[in-house]
């Protein structure tokens, strides 16, 4: 396959604060301030070793496009928070399509999930149609929790149960 998924290593440090800095990622992120090389090197050595989180380089033919990340639900283990990007300007078309299908094979089998969730500012409509096309069903819409210069920024949530992931991968998602 020339997709595939594979752990962080200390050689994608300074590629993921590269990621992570870009306009066109921050923008779509909860928190779309710059990101210091400090306060990134800290967030990636907990990364490596952080047990309640787990993260995946997404690459083409060895190269890395993008990340994705799980992270647990602390009071039902079963259920996991997800996010994701492609960091690559250069990344072939697809390639999200085929991060999305590689990161929820190892969610639902690999890390045993049951429910995984998304949550997507509200203006971020490519976010919510690649949900959607990943068969996520839209489960609620949170209000006044997140705020830039002074206007709110509406949460969008989404939710995709294994039983429906596996309908939709064998309905020619895959």
């Amino acid at each position: 396959m020339v997709y595939d998924l594979r752990a962080p290593s200390e050689k994608d440090r300074n590629l993921l604060h590269n990621w992570r800095n870009a306009e066109f990622i921050r923008i779509n992120m909860f928190d779309d301030q710059p990101i210091t090389f400090e306060a990134h090197c800290n967030w990636f050595e907990t990364i490596l070793k952080e047990q309640l989180a787990y993260y995946r380089i997404i690459q083409y033919q060895s190269k890395p496009l993008g990340l994705v990340s799980f992270k647990k639900n602390l009071q039902q283990k079963n259920i996991l928070f997800w996010g994701f990007y492609i960091g690559e300007t250069q990344a072939p078309k697809g390639a999200g399509t085929w991060m999305g299908r590689l990161a929820l094979e190892y969610a639902f089998q690999i890390l045993e999930a049951e429910k995984i969730i998304g949550e997507v500012l509200s203006f971020n409509k490519k976010s919510m149609k690649f949900h959607e096309k990943l068969g996520f069903k839209q489960n609620h819409q949170y209000q006044n929790t997140l705020f830039r210069e002074g206007h709110p920024i509406p949460i969008v949530r989404y939710e995709l149960d294994k039983e429906d992931w596996l309908y939709h991968r064998k309905d020619g998602l895959n």
